[in-house]
């Protein structure tokens, strides 16, 4: 049995170090050559990122500046489903339950704001659930926020000892924080009228409102607390295995990011995941499937205050999810 090995390396471009199947050898002995590729492939996000790479079954990680606090977007949707789980289990839910969406329900970004005009509307938890993970529909991430409590999320997380990961607003005031617009002036307005404003925003003001943003430590996660939600979910440690496997389930239908971990695997490699994107942020967080009985990774990036375009961005991700796959194929695979 291999022993478990933690890699921290200072610069997020260790895909170089992984491309070059090195990643102890750097860790211990880092050359001028390699730090000079490190540093370059590190600008390509213009900007900041963490990440946490874990080989599940084996314990090996790699770890950059994973210890601190970056903002989820809606990766933090991951939390909530777990928390929609636990309530589940404790009897306080059904996944068949249905919800009366109303107008005020409605919120930008996703099918229901573009789509559907509340109220006369109904659906299931579980329709509701597959709309936030498949689409990343706020409005469906919304209402069952508001089902099963924000504190209650963020509580659920410190009792699995992922003290870092709390949950505190809707995505709808979380857009509006971010854009600079007030949430206790604008947050009842109709999704139509919103986007209005959020459109009508000018780019100095809303470089400002992004930079606030950052500064404020909620909806926050560190990658390796993430990294580890996703590893508690491959073990079986979410309520149970049924429930833990149900939950990847879900994750594998994700339609969003598709560009960023799922990006440059071989097709027939399956993920679950689910990406985030908010301002600066450039998110994703999941689980590849390793071929060969080589086990799973659980890979988590986040970005804040990135300004290269979302296409470079998207791309860093799926460099270091490729090198990262063929690191530990190369070096796990049983077959």
């Amino acid at each position: 049995m291999r022993t478990p090995i933690t890699f921290r390396i200072s610069r997020v471009a260790l895909c170089v170090a992984l491309a070059l199947g090195a990643v102890p050898a750097l860790a211990q002995n880092t050359t001028s050559a390699v730090a000079g590729k490190v540093t370059a492939i590190d600008g390509r996000a213009v900007g900041n990122a963490r990440v946490t790479i874990k080989h599940v079954e084996s314990g090996a990680e790699v770890a950059v500046n994973a210890d601190r606090t970056y903002p989820m977007a809606s990766t933090y949707k991951v939390p909530i489903l777990t928390e929609i789980f636990y309530q589940r289990a404790a009897g306080k839910l059904a996944l068949d339950d249905r919800i009366e969406v109303t107008a005020a329900d409605v919120h930008p970004g996703g099918t229901i704001a573009l789509l559907l005009d509340g109220p006369g509307l109904q659906l299931s938890i579980y329709n509701l659930i597959n709309l936030m993970m498949r689409v990343s529909d706020n409005s469906a991430a919304d209402i069952l926020l508001n089902k099963v409590g924000a504190a209650n999320v963020t509580a659920r997380m410190r009792g699995l000892g992922l003290d870092s990961i709390s949950v505190d607003r809707s995505t709808l005031e979380m857009i509006l924080d971010q854009s600079g617009l007030d949430y206790a002036q604008f947050g009842a307005l109709p999704a139509r009228e919103v986007r209005k404003r959020l459109d009508a925003i000018d780019t100095a003001t809303a470089a400002k409102a992004d930079e606030q943003f950052n500064k404020i430590d909620k909806d926050t996660a560190k990658p390796a607390d993430m990294n580890r939600l996703l590893e508690m979910l491959v073990k079986g440690e979410i309520v149970d295995y049924v429930a833990s496997y149900k939950i990847i389930a879900i994750l594998k239908e994700c339609q969003t990011g598709t560009a960023r971990i799922p990006g440059l695997l071989p097709k027939e490699i399956e993920v679950a995941h689910k990406s985030g994107t908010i301002g600066g942020s450039i998110n994703d967080t999941g689980i590849v499937f390793l071929p060969n009985d080589a086990g799973h990774l659980a890979i988590t990036v986040f970005m804040k205050n990135t300004k290269a375009t979302t296409a470079v961005r998207e791309r860093v991700i799926a460099d270091i999810t490729r090198y990262a796959y063929d690191y530990f194929v190369r070096n796990y695979s049983k077959v």
